[in-house]
């Protein structure tokens, strides 16, 4: 069994981006309770995507701004 994840780590989400040309993978550091609003706020801030042009979709199920990660 794998050990539980050290708490002074954040884990990791790898998530996928694209638009209508293109497509890429960038990993995030999230915590439990992060929203998809603070998510858009973060890859607004590191890659620069407009929060109001970003979709996000856990498993098949598109996000509302409220909606933490885990």
């Amino acid at each position: 069994a794998l050990p539980p994840p050290s708490p002074a780590v954040p884990p990791r989400m790898k998530v996928g981006v694209e638009d209508a040309t293109s497509s890429a993978s960038i990993t995030l550091l999230v915590r439990a309770h992060t929203t998809i609003a603070a998510l858009k706020e973060q890859v607004f801030r590191e890659y620069g995507f407009h929060p109001r042009v970003q979709r996000w979709i856990i498993g098949q199920c598109l996000c509302l701004d409220e909606r933490s990660v885990f």
